[in-house]
């Protein structure tokens, strides 16, 4: 699964998110109640909001060496 797959969805399920980051549903969970991913509770189900996930990975993205090339006339 990747983020643009989740579309305009507001938040990600635990599943979704261990998808995503390439991790097992128990570490999701362990970083939710450590306080390392920002989770909303409803019921029994967390939430983690998908622009912290779009925001992960930009933080995670290679950098790109970008030359600029000017015209002069």
């Amino acid at each position: 699964m990747t983020i643009e797959e989740l579309g305009d969805k507001l938040f990600a399920t635990v599943p979704e998110v261990g998808r995503i980051l390439r991790a097992d549903e128990r570490t999701i969970r362990k970083a939710i109640g450590e306080g390392q991913i920002p989770a909303t509770k409803v019921g029994a189900i967390h939430r983690v909001p998908v622009a912290w996930l779009r925001g992960q990975a930009l933080l995670n993205a290679p950098e790109i060496e970008v030359e600029v090339i000017s015209s002069a006339a």
